[in-house]
């Protein structure tokens, strides 16, 4: 199931690359310093930079889903906890900025859920199954001692 959730995961950032580029989703455009920034659905501002990342994180979670269990792990742990530093980050610069804190809260969620998600694969949802999977593994209710 890990190893699907990977594949299922990488698609979804295939698609968050390509909706940042279709000009239905894209509803400001303009230049930084930094480059053209995109506003994807009014809420997102996305760069190259964002593209980059996203891009990565397909691929890596894709490669690993293909690959094994166990490098499905290592990647929803390496990402979750990028998405995650990414959001607090993000989140704390909401108290600097001039934002309302709802609309940072708001900004960022996506990253909550995902790495929250991705963290309770890696941590929940594999030892489990790995447990299950184990020769001679009681599935079920634990035994009492």
């Amino acid at each position: 199931m890990v190893r699907k959730l990977a594949l299922g995961f990488g698609i979804v950032f295939i698609v968050v690359v390509a909706l940042g580029w279709m000009p239905q989703c894209i509803s400001a455009t303009h230049m930084t310093p930094d480059g053209v920034e995109r506003t994807m659905f009014g809420l997102f501002a996305l760069t190259m930079l964002d593209d980059i990342t996203h891009g990565v994180t397909a691929l890596v979670l894709l490669a690993a889903g293909l690959h094994s269990q166990r490098a499905s792990v290592v990647a929803f742990t390496a990402f979750g906890w990028y998405y995650a530093c990414d959001a607090v980050f993000f989140l704390l610069n909401g108290f600097f900025n001039d934002k309302p804190w709802a609309a940072d809260i708001m900004l960022n969620l996506p990253h909550v859920v995902l790495s929250s998600v991705m963290l309770a694969i890696a941590y929940w949802l594999a030892p489990r199954e790995a447990a299950a999977a184990a020769p001679g593994a009681r599935v079920g209710r634990p035994a009492v001692a």
